[in-house]
C-alpha cells in the first residue's frame, strides 16, 4: 500500500504541506452542543428530566439539560460528562437520537446540537442529585388525537405538579422524512426552550415504538426484575394498561430466568433478566 503522506494533490502538495498551509479562518465555525433527554419510570409514570434556564436566551423556560462540546472532546465524551455534571446518575443507557441544526434555532449564534436519548432505572435516581427546584422530573404523556394518511395530531404534556406544559404536535410524512410542527397550548404555565419540543416528541415515539420489540425498555428496570415490574414499566411508557397474558407471552422470549425469587405480597415471584443475545438470535 502506498504511503499516503507522500501522495501529492493537483497542486503538488503532500498531506503535511496541505495541512501546514490550510487556513481554518476561511469558514465561519458553528458552535457544537449536546442535549440530553433523560427518562425513567417511577410511580407507574414515565418521567423526563428538565432544567429551568437561569440565563438568556429562554430565561425561565424549561429545557432538556445540555451544554457545549469541548474543542478536544468527542460527542459521546461530552454526553457522558454532562450526564455526570447534570445528574450524577449511574447505570445510564444513552444513544444518539437526532441532530438539531436549523440555522435560526439559537439567537446567540449558529448552534448545531446532537440530542442523546438516555434512560435509567428508578432505583438509580434515588441516589442522584437530579431533582432540585430548577432540575426536576416531569410526568410526560403523549395522546394521539387524530391519525390518517396525511399525518398525526397529538397532545404532548409535561407536568411536575407545579408546572404544566402542553403542546399540540402535528407529524406529517414528507417522503423520506417527517415534518413536525408544534403549538404551545393556552393551558400551559411555561414552555420548552428553543426547539426542544421536537426532540422530546421524537424521543417519545422512538421509545414507544421500540420499547418491547428491541428490549430498550429493560434499561428502565433493575438488572433482575419480576414480570409484574416489567409490565408496570411498559404500561408507564405507553400510558395505558395492557393485557397481562399477552404481555407475558410476548416478553418471555426476550428474558432469561435467574433462578432467584422475591417475596411480593407474601408470594414468591420469579426474577428475570434481559437476554443480551435476544436481537442476535431473532435475526439468525
Amino acid at each position: 500500500m502506498k504511503d499516503m503522506t507522500k501522495i501529492t494533490d493537483k497542486n503538488g502538495q503532500t498531506l503535511d504541506q496541505f495541512l501546514a498551509a490550510y487556513d481554518e479562518t476561511m469558514y465561519r465555525h458553528p458552535s457544537c452542543a449536546v442535549d440530553l433527554i433523560m427518562m425513567t419510570v417511577t410511580e407507574d409514570k414515565l418521567k423526563i428530566l428538565l432544567r429551568r434556564r437561569q440565563e438568556h436566551p429562554w430565561l425561565g423556560q424549561w429545557a432538556i439539560p445540555g451544554g457545549f462540546v469541548g474543542y478536544d472532546e468527542d460527542l459521546d465524551q461530552a454526553a457522558e460528562r454532562l450526564l455526570k455534571e447534570k445528574t450524577d446518575l449511574s447505570r445510564v443507557y444513552f444513544r444518539q437520537l437526532y441532530t438539531l441544526g436549523q440555522t435560526d434555532r439559537d439567537p446567540r449564534t449558529r448552534v448545531i446540537s446532537t440530542v442523546y436519548f438516555s434512560m435509567t432505572p428508578a432505583g438509580c435516581i434515588l441516589n442522584s442529585e437530579a431533582g432540585s427546584h430548577d432540575l426536576c422530573w416531569f410526568n410526560i404523556a403523549k395522546i394521539v388525537e387524530s391519525l390518517d394518511e396525511r399525518g398525526r395530531r397529538s397532545t404532548l404534556t409535561l407536568d411536575n405538579g407545579d408546572v404544566h406544559i402542553a403542546y399540540e404536535v402535528e407529524d406529517k410524512a414528507m417522503g423520506n422524512y417527517v415534518e413536525t410542527r408544534s403549538r404551545l397550548l393556552e393551558s400551559s404555565d411555561s414552555a420548552l426552550a428553543a426547539d426542544h419540543i421536537k426532540a422530546v416528541n421524537m424521543a417519545m415515539d422512538m421509545l414507544r415504538n421500540r420499547a418491547a420489540s428491541t428490549g430498550i425498555m429493560f434499561n428502565l428496570l433493575p438488572e433482575a426484575f419480576t414480570l409484574r415490574e416489567a409490565q408496570t414499566v411498559y404500561e408507564g411508557i405507553l400510558g395505558h394498561t395492557v393485557d397481562t397474558g399477552n404481555f407475558r407471552r410476548d416478553i418471555r422470549r426476550m428474558l432469561r430466568e435467574t433462578g432467584e425469587y422475591r417475596l411480593v405480597h407474601g408470594k414468591k415471584a420469579a426474577l428475570y433478566t434481559f437476554d443480551p443475545l435476544y436481537e442476535y438470535l431473532e435475526e439468525n
